[in-house]
């Protein structure tokens, strides 16, 4: 997918057409020096192309667009497999993405803006957590990324489990030291049980009497007690379904605060809170996935227990019928029942009610956990065995280093016992480590060698990388370099290359052709929209 050029029903509107596989938009400002070119428009088409493309969320410089321009229409014509079409965004009406969540995905470290050259490999963009740029990375790095997507949702199910045994623990029935409750239930535990043996149980054989007391009421008895917990413990879960730990706002409430307060409310404050909107949702789906799982449990246990009550019930009816004296049947009937409930109430003073929730929660975390342990193993066997590609990466990579900054480095993947993974680059000088890569041109050369090296090996689509600023304030040498490199690797590999420069220092190597548009302060009419806004 390359782009042949970019049009709009503005009239003072610029048109853009790029090369095939090499273009640079070039800004000439009037006041020559660092950070002078700024305000042409070198940036404001590489966001309008992100946009229009993508779907990226509005910028203050697409805002601007839109209010200063009535029903602006930009239309981008592609290049797709040998045939060309048009991608129109009629900003008057609601806009949606060009491609889907995929294509924007694989095109995460294909444009740069110039804020996103202090890491390679999380761009200023990425605000989530490891989970939304980690997986994506390792893919386009030519592995399989599901083992540590897998990872990583099992590790916010362990979190929410964690969470979970906590408020359990803190919020149980605590009855521990109840002394006088405690006594006064035994005392009359102990009545109950004499006055059952009070009873008259002659007409029944000695081994019939001796099997209902011993055998069916204690084993009522015990499930009936289990019975109690369960029913508590599902209360509790269904207690912490209904109350979620999402924090009920949104951007918009937010802005209107500050707008109320006369406060400024940027883009950058709504694109955080939207980030912590959305983990807050995250967060929310994980916890209840997991209650919801102990909650079914639950509630097949409780089916279990109560239908083998109901038939030790039934046998103990059985066995009562053989008593001739019904009065003695009533007795027994009331006395079981307050025996049965004491034993509970007695057995609950003595225990956490909720001893049972936490340990199944406790078993299942650890379930969880060695699961999370034989994925770390499968993601570290699939980065040492699989790597054909991310070698292939690597080389690219070590290659325009050395070329452009005469520097020895590579990209390295550093993994943990736990499956956790840190993308880094390093370098050296001789055989000894250097610190040339913080360094910020260093820095920026290396992020762009990693795009560059990225798309090589992921060109099935003939796609596009865009780099805003990465050369400015560089040397006249690096320049040279950094541009004889690009263009040739372009047609090389057969992708195209667009980078914005400034005017200043352009090295001589530089073609006519290769400047696709100069984007100049001199007056209105220079400038991308033909007017300043």
């Amino acid at each position: 997918m390359k782009i042949n050029n970019i049009t709009s029903n503005i009239p003072s509107f610029r048109t853009v057409k790029f090369n095939k596989n090499f273009s640079i938009i070039l800004g000439n400002a009037k006041s020559r020096g660092e950070g002078k070119s700024h305000n042409l428009g070198k940036t404001t088409l590489i966001e309008l192309i992100d946009h229009i493309l993508f779907g990226s969320r509005d910028s203050v410089r697409i805002k601007a667009i839109k209010e200063s321009f009535e029903n602006p229409v930009f239309t981008i014509e592609l290049q797709i497999d040998g045939e060309s079409r048009l991608i129109v965004a009629d900003y008057s009406k609601k806009k949606k993405a060009a491609f889907p969540s995929e294509t924007k995905q694989a095109y995460e470290y294909f444009i740069r803006f110039q804020d996103d050259y202090k890491d390679e490999f999380r761009k200023i963009s990425i605000r989530g957590k490891d989970l939304s740029w980690k997986p994506l990375l390792l893919r386009l790095m030519g592995f399989n990324e599901l083992p540590l997507v897998e990872k990583y949702e099992i590790e916010a199910t362990i979190k929410d489990y964690d969470k979970f045994i906590e408020i359990a623990a803190s919020s149980g029935m605590k009855r521990e030291g109840r002394s006088e409750d405690i006594a006064r239930l035994e005392t009359r535990r102990s009545e109950l049980l004499r006055a059952i043996d009070d009873l008259n149980f002659g007409n029944i054989e000695d081994s019939t009497s001796s099997y209902l007391a011993s055998e069916i009421d204690t084993q009522i008895l015990s499930f009936k007690k289990e019975l109690f917990i369960q029913r508590k413990e599902l209360s509790a879960v269904t207690d912490a379904i209904e109350n979620s730990v999402f924090v009920d706002f949104s951007t918009e409430q937010v802005e209107k605060i500050y707008s109320d307060m006369n406060i400024y409310f940027g883009d950058q404050v709504k694109k955080d809170l939207s980030h912590v909107q959305e983990f807050f949702i995250q967060v929310t789906d994980n916890r209840t996935t997991a209650l919801n799982a102990m909650k079914k449990r639950i509630i097949d246990r409780i089916y279990i227990l109560e239908e083998i009550v109901s038939k030790l019930s039934e046998k103990r009816t059985h066995y009562l019928q053989l008593i001739v004296t019904c009065d003695s049947i009533n007795i027994y009937r009331q006395l079981s029942v307050q025996f049965a409930e004491t034993e509970t109430e007695l057995s609950l003073l003595k225990q956490d009610v909720y001893k049972e929730s936490i340990q199944t929660a406790t078993n299942e975390r650890n379930l969880l956990k060695t699961q999370q342990l034989t994925l770390a193993a499968k993601v570290a066997t699939e980065i040492d065995e699989h790597d054909l590609l991310f070698r292939k990466i690597k080389q690219h990579y070590h290659e325009i280093m050395a070329e452009v900054m005469d520097i020895d480095s590579e990209i390295v993947i550093e993994k943990n016992s736990t499956g956790n993974l840190d993308f880094r680059t390093v370098s050296w000088r001789g055989q000894v480590h250097s610190q040339e890569l913080k360094g910020e041109m260093a820095k920026k050369i290396s992020c762009a060698a990693f795009d560059v090296a990225l798309r090589i090996v992921n060109n099935d689509d003939s796609g596009f990388i865009i780099h805003d600023g990465v050369i400015d304030n560089a040397d006249k040498n690096i320049k040279k370099k950094f541009i004889e490199a690009m263009k040739r690797r372009s047609v090389e590999f057969d992708f195209q290359y667009i980078m914005t420069a400034i005017s200043d220092d352009l090295p001589d190597s530089v073609e006519l052709d290769d400047i696709v548009i100069t984007l100049s302060d001199k007056t209105e009419s220079n400038l991308l929209l033909g007017k300043s806004f």
